[in-house]
């Protein structure tokens, strides 16, 4: 190799002064720098070091380190309110938040016109306000009094179908607001904290207005009544921090940012598991649907299917049906489906063979995941923790699907003449079973599918 003359290098290409050796080149980020670090003595050879030097005189360690000036970006320490707030990315994931429900509640208002003009006697009954909360999922509390008693029950609106227009609210806002700006994994999670967290403290403050009460009288011959409605303030902060953010994170995070956090990584795998698992069941139950309709009526649910359509009820169905092939208990329509009394049910043939493939479909999705997994992670340290971490993630994600698809149809009392008692129909499956069986389960199957693909 020639040998070259360094003192005579043109100084635009240099990146450190030759005479005291400082950086001379300006770095692109604004927020990040070099400082000093601040210690009397060096780390490396453990020699007194001045305040001004930037390499140790007796073994020329580097003294400066890189820091960030950005406190959104830094870690929280303290965790008061000014940190958190810097943490979460605020004022923007605020806007982000509020432009979203701005949005909804446009389209809130257009629903309860249409709804209206077919139904002119429930425009006294619910407002814009309720219509915004149901679409979250929100729980309805009704509380009824007349002459004869009063009672009071409370409607889980678990129709998963309902939070499309939310998670399309948010998607959009976050396009305008937050999309350009997440440039690596940390942003991505610190936006969709901040959206998730305060979308749904919006929708708890609508929730404390949302309460309405009604009186009807009639003559002397008759009776009144009061009806009251109100959704609750927690239930819906917890189901708006839900929704955004997972709907923030699903947009935001990038398959880019793998690499740099095994946990956030981790995290976005087990909601494309738990998503995919949950449109292949849909796809199944509406070829199944087309040959033979059978089966619905088995579970007991056809009037409802009717009833709300054929879309809606499906995607409802999905997801008991797919949480159920990971063993978790689930109530569809009137009965109960487990493990334990699908042999010995009065199910039709093809709908327990229909159910006992949606094990199979569920183990094969873990599977295909926890193999991609072992690829990403396998080859480093960290032993099962992967596993471990799909797992837990995907446990979670269960428990949240339990939340939000809890629904509950007809009532134990008649609101308005308290004289009526009808069976309640309750759809869903528990929230702690299904977190510690969907760990258990797809541990194991995750697992087998990561040894697998060691062998491979």
């Amino acid at each position: 190799m020639d040998n070259i003359d360094f003192n005579n290098v043109n100084d635009k290409y240099s990146n450190y002064s030759k005479v005291n050796g400082t950086m001379s080149r300006q770095i692109k980020s604004k927020e990040l720098t070099l400082r000093k670090v601040k210690a009397e003595k060096c780390s490396n050879c453990d020699n007194k070091v001045e305040d001004n030097d930037i390499y140790c005189k007796s073994c020329g360690f580097n003294l400066e380190e890189i820091y960030n000036t950005d406190k959104s970006y830094a870690r929280v320490e303290k965790w008061d309110y000014k940190d958190v707030i810097s943490y979460l990315n605020m004022p923007k994931t605020f806007i982000t938040s509020l432009v979203a429900i701005i949005i909804l509640f446009i389209i809130s208002t257009i629903l309860k016109g249409t709804v209206s003009s077919y139904i002119p006697d429930i425009a006294d009954v619910i407002n814009t306000i309720h219509i915004l909360l149901s679409l979250n999922l929100g729980s309805l509390s009704v509380y009824s009094s007349t002459t004869m008693g009063w009672g009071g029950l409370e409607l889980n609106l678990g129709i998963i179908i309902l939070a499309v227009l939310p998670i399309v609210s948010i998607t959009v806002s976050n396009l305008i607001f937050n999309k350009k700006f997440t440039k690596n994994s940390q942003s991505a999670l610190r936006n969709s904290l901040g959206v998730g967290v305060t979308y749904g403290l919006i929708l708890g403050v609508l929730a404390l207005f949302s309460k309405t009460k009604m009186s009807y009288s009639y003559d002397m011959m008759q009776y009144g009544y009061i009806v009251q409605f109100s959704f609750g303030s927690l239930g819906m902060i917890l189901k708006g921090f839900i929704i955004g953010f997972l709907s923030t994170y699903i947009l935001l995070y990038k398959k880019e940012y793998e690499n740099e956090n095994m946990y956030l990584g981790i995290l976005k795998r087990a909601i494309n598991m738990l998503l995919i698992g949950y449109v292949l069941t849909f796809v199944i139950l509406c070829i199944l649907t087309m040959a033979d309709r059978s089966y619905l009526y088995n579970l007991g649910i056809s009037n409802y299917v009717n009833q709300v359509g054929i879309g809606v009820g499906l995607s409802q169905l999905a997801a008991y049906i797919w949480s159920f092939g990971n063993f978790i208990p689930v109530t569809i329509g009137s009965q109960g489906l487990s493990l334990f009394n699908l042999i010995g049910s009065d199910l039709y043939l093809t709908t327990t063979l229909m159910l006992v493939a949606m094990f199979f479909l569920s183990a094969l999705v873990i599977i295909v995941f926890s193999c991609k997994l072992e690829m990403k992670y396998g080859k480093s340290e960290e032993g099962i923790k992967p596993i471990l971490l799909l797992s837990g993630f995907y446990s979670i994600l269960v428990g949240v699907l339990s939340i939000l698809t809890t629904a509950t149809l007809g009532s134990s009392v008649d609101i308005f003449s308290l004289s009526n008692y009808n069976t309640p129909l309750t759809m869903g499956f528990g929230i702690v079973s299904s977190v510690l069986i969907s760990f258990i389960y797809s541990f194991f199957i995750s697992l087998l599918g990561y040894k697998l693909n060691i062998f491979n």
